[in-house]
């Protein structure tokens, strides 16, 4: 028998509701030569005689039964009766998308690298999430790398998205630690130990998070045992990197203290004494090994649990984890010092001598918070209104600093001048009193000017705030609420702004220069009668396209003439009553001259309209880009 291109370990326990969505997720792989050993790890429910049945009608398939040894045995006794040239790990509860192995052993087979990995979906009840440890690793694809330029890959420490040449894996002598955690040093290993690692943007794997279904899941983790394999993971991980690539070291402490050594905090106090001084002495024991600068790398609040734990301070871990815990206004934050300011937060234990000082010092984690509160267009000024704050900080003791507020394009102008200076232009500077201000009123109309118009393109508002020693900028982001009432805005003829959240709610003010609008609509008994311009100066043949939500599209014949003014002109009647639109249904207007693309049509009248065709009542409004809809108005 020829050896197997591809062998695939899923280990398996009691996971009867789970299984064969996993199997045939795996069967639909598009991948010639692969064989799948299925290790049952003590399983008592169903999912036994599930892999036994599949086993039975595809060859690929094969079932290992063994007593109950936990994942880290099951896998390594998959691992050993396989024998593919390359080597994937599935979870019997997890799923592989489809294409997912062809495309990393096409990878490897292309790039000669010693695996490949790829982005990971987080399966939270029946919804696909994005998976936060992975989001950014795996942003954009990078064959032949290596952890060492890239080090976010310590965040991979999963292996359900890798598929490795098995050649490789011998060689270096890859084996699971009998325990829980059994990934996490067996993942880092190999990607330090690869010559090279390819690393792919699309999504390879979709893996099931638990505690979003089941609580006891997420209680499950605060088990004595589960603390400590999971301490234990990360103490051999960290000496395997202080051996082989200390300068990893610092940033595996670094993930460490902000998600491990913080779960275990939060477990100890619950836990009985014995178990505590256990998990204490591991917590311990890695905490020693962090570097005096990595400290200063996590936020202050972790700094204050994790000194408390190293301090063996139970009772006081607590009280910080209320902090932790609370959804009220944030921890008030003063100042301190004169020559060497600094920003200290008002967490519990603040001046307690027990503590380093630098557990309550928050100053490199101060934001700036600035929220647009309106856009208005009155008496032709464009003007924003802001709101600012540092939260946590009082007003009065940033008095004295001063506020700028900026207007960027972005991208960079294609039109006109270039904005000035690399933060863009200032739109306004306010001096800081002990009262505020909070609300800060910005006038956009001079920086957006030009020629008889504005700017057109895609505008971002940044605050900056220097005061005591800091220096803080943001973006403007929008209000949670939607932006509907503000707009869009009409700034002139034919031209608007349109304000938008973008990523993060950041704001993006749209200015956008229709290229026809409509002028007029009049209410007759042959229909709606549409009038306006179009730009350019062509005449001839033309038609008002509609097109409603299903994709339907209807056109009328539309009539295009050159005004006194030397512009285009066109008119068109839209037979609503008697071309059948559904009630109730959004219809887009737009105008096609000839053999042209048709272009949308702006509605470049100040209110919206109603009327009345026959016995039918009809609106005609505005989207959210200032193109025409059409919408009958059904009563009741």
């Amino acid at each position: 028998m020829s050896r197997p291109l591809l062998s695939v370990v899923v280990p398996f326990h009691d996971v009867e509701k789970y299984i064969e969505p996993c199997l045939d997720s795996i069967a639909a792989q598009d991948v010639d030569g692969m064989e799948v050993i299925c290790v049952a790890d003590g399983a008592r429910d169903g999912s036994v005689e599930a892999v036994r049945a599949r086993a039975a009608v595809d060859p690929r398939f094969h079932l290992v039964e063994q007593p109950r040894r936990g994942p880290g045995p099951a896998k390594q006794t998959g691992v050993d009766r396989s024998s593919g040239r390359y080597l994937a790990f599935v979870n019997g509860d997890d799923i592989v998308p489809p294409g997912a192995f062809a495309l990393m052993v096409a990878s490897l087979e292309e790039t000669g690298s010693d695996l490949a990995c790829g982005n990971v979906l987080r399966l939270a009840g029946d919804r696909l999430v994005g998976s936060r440890p992975h989001r950014r690793v795996f942003r954009v694809s990078a064959p032949r790398t290596h952890i060492r330029r890239h080090p976010a890959l310590l965040r991979d420490r999963i292996l359900g998205n890798k598929i490795f040449r098995r050649d490789f894996w011998d060689r270096h002598g890859l084996t699971f630690p009998a325990r829980w955690y059994e990934d996490r040093p067996v993942t880092v290993m190999a990607h330090v130990l690869a010559g090279a690692v390819d690393v792919l943007s699309e999504v390879v794997y979709h893996w099931r998070d638990h505690a979003v279904a089941d609580p006891a899941a997420a209680l499950r983790r605060m088990e004595p045992a589960r603390l400590r394999d999971r301490l234990t993971a990360i103490l051999d991980t960290a000496a395997f990197l202080d051996t082989h690539a200390p300068a990893l070291k610092p940033s595996l402490d670094v993930e460490s203290m902000r998600v491990d050594l913080r779960v275990v905090a939060e477990a100890v106090p619950d836990l009985a004494e014995a178990d505590r001084e256990a998990v204490l002495d591991l917590a311990r024991r890695y905490l020693r090994g962090v570097a005096a600068d990595v400290w200063r790398e996590v936020p202050a609040l972790t700094r204050l649990e994790l000194r408390l734990l190293q301090n063996g301070m139970i009772e006081e871990i607590g009280r910080v984890l209320d902090v932790r815990r609370s959804t009220g206004e944030p921890v008030r934050v003063r100042p301190r010092g004169v020559l060497r300011r600094r920003w200290i937060a008002d967490y519990p234990l603040r001046d307690d001598r027990r503590l380093p000082r630098d557990c309550h010092d928050v100053t490199e984690e101060l934001t700036l918070d600035a929220e647009a509160d309106r856009i208005t267009w009155r008496r032709e000024r464009l003007e924003a209104v802001i709101r600012v704050r540092v939260p946590g900080v009082a007003p009065a003791d940033l008095c004295g600093g001063r506020l700028r507020l900026f207007l960027r394009q972005d991208p960079p102008a294609a039109q006109g001048p270039p904005v000035e200076g690399d933060h863009g232009s200032c739109v306004g500077e306010w001096r800081l009193t002990e009262s505020g201000p909070t609300v800060v009123t910005a006038d956009l109309t001079d920086v957006l000017a030009h020629g008889d118009g504005m700017r057109e393109g895609v505008w971002r508002l940044h605050a900056e705030l220097a005061a005591r020693g800091l220096r803080l900028a943001a973006t403007v982001h929008a209000p949670a609420d939607p932006l509907g009432a503000w707009g869009p805005l009409r700034v002139g003829d034919g031209l608007w702004l349109i304000p938008a959240a973008g990523a993060g709610r950041r704001l993006k003010l749209r200015v956008r220069r229709a290229k026809a609008a409509v002028t007029a609509c009049v209410f007759t008994p042959a229909g709606i009668a549409v009038s306006g311009w179009i730009r350019g100066s062509t005449v001839g043949e033309a038609a008002v396209l509609a097109r409603g939500g299903e994709e339907r599209l209807l056109s009328f014949p539309a009539r295009l003439w050159r005004g006194t003014d030397g512009g285009v002109r066109f008119e068109a009647v839209v037979p609503v009553h008697a071309v059948g639109f559904p009630g109730g249904a959004g219809w887009r207007l737009s105008l096609q001259r000839g053999d042209d693309p048709p272009v949308p049509l702006a509605l470049d009248i100040t209110s919206h309209l109603s009327g009345t065709v026959g016995h039918r009542r009809f609106v005609v409004t505005r989207s959210a880009h200032c193109h025409v809809v059409l919408r009958e108005r059904i009563e009741g």
